[in-house]
């Protein structure tokens, strides 16, 4: 299967208060969990970052996957900018685009996604009544989109979204694949991250 997985790494992690990207979980950073669970689904993996690129390249190394490291063209501008930075460089026509901060995605999740795509631009989950536009799938054509409305001014995940062809998908479409939702639990505090650790560090 030809897919592109593109890996957001260029938040400032302000309300974390440190880099998520190398936050430890099961004894490895969060990006090489993320990095395991891509790989062998992916043709080809992008990482959009705004450290240096030797910092990142050590969680690589030894997967057997084809990794391009990008720095965000216009740093700490948000998710938008990091997808609009990854457009060009895109090789698939199917497209997984991951955050950072959720160090468990469910391969199920990724397969059943994918089988959700068809005909449109992106699958949307939306879990608490929220549209999830990371860790999710999207067609070639959205990102370039995405690049589009980020050149036009707009850095709204949301804006983008609507001006795609998308399917929606709810929680209990996700559940059967992922019970307890995980691959979508964005950690953005040290409070969240402690209650993660907790919960599943030993599962």
């Amino acid at each position: 299967m030809s897919l592109t997985s593109v890996i957001l790494a260029g938040g400032r992690s302000s309300r974390m208060g440190r880099d998520k990207a190398f936050l430890p979980f099961k004894g490895k950073p969060f990006l090489r969990h993320i990095l395991e669970t891509l790989a062998p689904s992916s043709s080809q993996v992008i990482i959009v970052a705004n450290k240096d690129k030797s910092l990142y390249e050590p969680l690589w190394q030894d997967l057997d996957v084809d990794v391009l490291f990008l720095k965000d063209k216009n740093p700490y501008e948000g998710p938008l900018n990091g997808i609009a930075t990854a457009a060009e460089y895109v090789k698939s026509d199917k497209v997984f685009l991951a955050t950072c901060d959720t160090p468990v995605i469910k391969p199920e999740v990724i397969n059943f996604l994918l089988k959700k795509l068809n005909s449109y631009e992106s699958v949307v989950p939306v879990i608490n009544e929220k549209l999830q536009p990371l860790n999710t799938v999207y067609k070639k054509l959205a990102i370039t989109k995405a690049q589009s409305v980020f050149e036009n001014g707009s850095k709204s995940l949301i804006a983008w979204i609507k001006k795609l062809n998308a399917t929606y998908i709810t929680e209990e479409d996700l559940k059967p694949y992922d019970p307890e939702l995980i691959t979508y639990n964005s950690l953005n505090t040290p409070e969240a991250y402690q209650r993660f650790v907790l919960k599943f560090e030993n599962t």
